[in-house]
């Protein structure tokens, strides 16, 4: 076993809330709209102000992301279905980044596909910090506890997400083994829209503090605009993650557009 030890992706968060901002993050599309976008895609972020980036592979059943996230999982499986090309990317993303710190995000059916040894080893490979699992862990239990005990002996973290309705159950039992940060799914209306960031995210987060959590919180869904970032920080979290209007700008090919939307996601993070 290797030990965990701080990782990067921990120390830019760090250097991040230290300047008195928040984190921005944000996922690649891996493969979408083809593969070799991926790389122009993590250039654009890097340069735009992504304080981290997530690798998000494709998956047949991207079942907890929206409509325009799950096509673009489509597209790029259908595109490229071999998970090997979409590895093989990622390496040459690597070799332009060799000192990024990056996370990523694999449904259950991508690691089953591979197989949690080699999966592992593919992460370790790309000197990946960190990997989240959407699916929630009643769903998966036993690919959930091989991942962890794979994980832990590479020294890679294990990124949780907290999933909405929030379960203070499956808090109770991640508290004390979080690593880097965890992922907060934050509070939807009775219609599931989240057309704001809503006061019940501060109470949680509130929550989760006089319990005793120290690890980062980074609040995602629904966070589309500025307004939502500054929305999210008034709520607690330490930063957000942006997903679907990213997506958006990315199929339309929209790199200008998409540098000056980060742009200005990032400034809202700002003191």
């Amino acid at each position: 076993m290797k030990g965990f030890g701080m990782k990067k992706i921990e120390k830019r968060m760090q250097e991040v809330l230290s300047r008195g901002e928040k984190i921005l993050v944000s996922g690649v599309p891996v493969g979408y709209p083809d593969l070799d976008s991926t790389r122009r895609v993590v250039e654009t972020y890097m340069r735009s102000g992504i304080d981290v980036v997530e690798f998000s592979m494709p998956s047949l059943n991207p079942h907890i992301d929206t409509k325009i996230i799950a096509e673009s999982n489509i597209q790029a499986l259908t595109l490229e279905p071999d998970l090997n090309r979409h590895f093989d990317g990622l390496a040459k993303v690597r070799e332009d980044f060799p000192d990024e710190p990056f996370y990523m995000m694999a449904y259950a059916d991508i690691i089953n596909a591979f197989g949690v040894d080699r999966f592992v080893k593919a992460l370790d490979e790309l000197e990946i910090d960190s990997v989240e699992l959407p699916d929630k862990e009643d769903a998966v239990p036993e690919l959930a506890g091989e991942l962890d005990r794979a994980l832990e002996k590479a020294a890679i973290y294990r990124t949780y997400i907290l999933h909405h309705p929030f379960d203070w159950d499956f808090f109770g039992n991640i508290k004390d083994k979080a690593h880097g940060f965890v992922l907060l799914q934050s509070f939807a209306d009775a219609r599931g829209r989240r057309e704001r960031v809503a006061p019940v995210n501060a109470d949680i987060i509130a929550r989760m503090r006089e319990a005793g959590f120290n690890t980062t919180i980074i609040l995602g869904y629904g966070i589309g605009n500025p307004d939502r970032v500054k929305e999210a920080a008034k709520a607690g979290a330490d930063g957000v993650i942006v997903g679907t209007a990213m997506i958006q700008r990315i199929g339309n090919a929209d790199y200008s557009g998409l540098s000056q939307f980060i742009r200005e996601m990032k400034a809202a993070t700002l003191p």
